[in-house]
């Protein structure tokens, strides 16, 4: 009788709720990185592929729901000739504890997840 080997694995979505409201999740957490990285909110909505307003939209809500702000924004362009590099963006203290603490979570869970399919895998070769 001939075996299929199949494999077996989980898969999960985390997301960190307030209030019982989503207010960071893969994507968020993108979102958060790629800010800190570029500096921008524009810069990061183009590396990422999504449209500034989709990333704003999504700050100003998990600033509502945390009732704290995620980002500090400072104006640039032409009308403040003064400032030198023009605007930009950077996280707030909270926002960097929140992305650490997914980041931290997310592996967490991966390392178990992974050691669960080798057992799994092991175990469906007993018989």
């Amino acid at each position: 009788m001939r075996r299929d080997k199949r494999t077996f694995q989980y898969a999960f979505r985390l997301y960190l709720n307030v209030d019982g409201k989503r207010v960071l999740g893969k994507g968020g957490a993108q979102i958060l990185e790629e800010i800190d990285r570029q500096g921008s909110i524009a810069a990061a909505a183009k590396e990422l592929h999504m449209s500034y307003k989709f990333v704003w939209d999504y700050l100003t809500r998990m600033s509502n729901r945390l009732k704290k702000p995620v980002i500090v924004t400072r104006r640039g362009g032409t009308r403040h000739r003064k400032r030198k590099g023009g605007g930009g963006t950077r996280l707030t203290p909270l926002a960097h504890a929140l992305l650490k603490n997914y980041r931290a979570t997310e592996n967490r869970l991966h390392a178990t997840v992974s050691k669960t399919k080798i057992r799994m895998a092991a175990r469906s070769h007993e018989r």
